[in-house]
């Protein structure tokens, strides 16, 4: 469950990243996870949401809003108005998601965690911060 936390607070990250360009600023969070606090300047806030989950619920001061299918899977979300679209396979993982027509697909890293791996064709590098974390490093545009 701390992975699909953390996966889901990544997510918001490349979000963020791949519309705006900029830097990811890490930090732990109130559970004690290593996960995104400012993403180009603007700080993420998180809370719980419909499902009991503790996600980003503000990023900039704009609301997150978060919507389910009936297996209770996220399939929508929307920051301040831009739409988010969830996509998954038939064995119900999620695989991509749809930000403005621009497609980030997911997989899984060198080290066996279910993570994005490109954004828009683009592949993401992950490294090691000084913390030890495997974090995103580069996204080669």
């Amino acid at each position: 469950m701390k992975i699909l936390k953390l996966f889901m607070a990544l997510s918001l990250a490349f979000f963020t990243l791949s519309a705006y360009a900029g830097s990811i600023d890490y930090g732990y969070n109130a559970h004690g996870d290593y996960v995104p606090t400012y993403v180009n300047g603007n700080r993420v806030e998180y809370g719980y949401n419909a499902h009991g989950d503790y996600v980003p619920k503000y990023i900039g001061g704009k609301q997150i809003q978060y919507g389910y299918n009936a297996h209770g899977d996220y399939v929508q979300k929307s920051i301040g108005g831009q739409q988010i679209e969830y996509g998954y396979n038939a064995h119900g993982d999620y695989v991509q998601k749809s930000i403005g027509g621009q497609q980030i697909q997911y997989g899984y890293n060198a080290h066996g965690d279910y993570v994005p791996k490109s954004i828009g064709g683009s592949q993401i590098q992950y490294g090691y911060n000084a913390h030890g974390d495997y974090v995103p490093k580069y996204i080669g545009y």
